[in-house]
């Protein structure tokens, strides 16, 4: 592995991390919206209030040729795919603990360390496949002790699960293909915009000055974190980067212990650490 690769590397994780830790925040806004206003208005406000980060990030000379794409196919699967995660998420943390459906969804990498290779055609390091069982792991420490109580409402990040996997992947597709990071940023803005606002409109809850003021802050959350990840698959393999989405899981504890003033339990706190772990193995490793 020369310099450059080296640094393409650590650039990619880096977008990763700092992505995959922002969709925490994306998850917190929503279940604190989930009190007030719908699933779509929720949805909605992902999209469409996350078009001045589109704006902000693409110089003025691209506004033009922002769609221009070689792939519109695999633009617009990949611009409906968040949705389905959109949706099942904001359905999962109104009716579970925040953290408890984060490590849920996050059973998606194990299906994208697997299809990499038959879906990409990218071979996968051993380390990646450790740090994703390592997280996996983490996974089932944080969620086994609250398996009682979670009842039928984990079937919402279980389908997340399968679908994050599946925009992952795609955006690795799109990103090793040469596509522009705003390109494939407005893709998604626009396809998830055109379907959330017709639902958005039909369940229409009457919205407050602090509720305005929490999508507009989702939505610029929600295009950053899109952005910084769509940017990290232009940099690294898509097996190379699974493992670092359990950033997420670490962010999304932060968050309930700040925001929601939920503390976790001591299986919560090993799992956090096992997911550090893992991630600074994979990070060293060479393997």
């Amino acid at each position: 592995m020369n310099s450059h690769e080296r640094a393409e590397r650590w650039r990619g994780i880096a977008l990763m991390i700092v992505g995959a830790s922002m969709f925490a925040g994306v998850d917190g806004v929503s279940k604190l919206l989930a009190e007030t206003q719908s699933v779509g208005q929720i949805v909605w406000a992902r999209y469409a209030l996350a078009l001045p980060v589109l704006i902000l990030t693409t110089r003025p000379a691209d506004l033009r040729t922002l769609f221009r794409t070689t792939r519109p196919g695999w633009q617009m699967l990949r611009g409906v795919t968040p949705l389905g995660i959109s949706g099942s998420m904001v359905m999962a943390v109104h009716y579970l603990p925040l953290a408890e459906a984060t490590v849920i969804l996050f059973a998606g990498p194990f299906l994208i360390v697997a299809l990499s290779r038959p879906f990409l055609g990218e071979p996968v390091r051993p380390a990646s496949w450790i740090g994703v069982a390592l997280g996996f792991t983490a996974v089932l420490i944080v969620a086994r002790p609250g398996f009682g109580s979670l009842s039928q409402y984990t079937i919402y990040p279980l389908i997340a699960a399968v679908v994050f996997a599946f925009y992952n992947l795609i955006t690795r597709r799109l990103g090793a293909a040469g596509e522009r990071p705003n390109t494939t940023l407005a893709w998604t803005l626009a396809m998830g915009g055109l379907v959330a606002t017709p639902i958005a409109a039909l369940t229409w809850y009457p919205v407050t000055a602090r509720g305005w003021l929490l999508m507009a802050t989702l939505g610029t959350i929600f295009g950053l974190a899109q952005s910084l990840i769509i940017r990290a698959f232009a940099h690294a393999s898509a097996g190379l980067l699974a493992p670092f989405g359990y950033a997420q899981v670490v962010a999304a504890t932060v968050v309930s212990i700040v925001v929601f003033d939920a503390v976790p339990d001591a299986w919560t706190f090993a799992g956090v650490a096992l997911i550090i772990v893992a991630g600074v193995y994979v990070a060293r490793s060479r393997a």
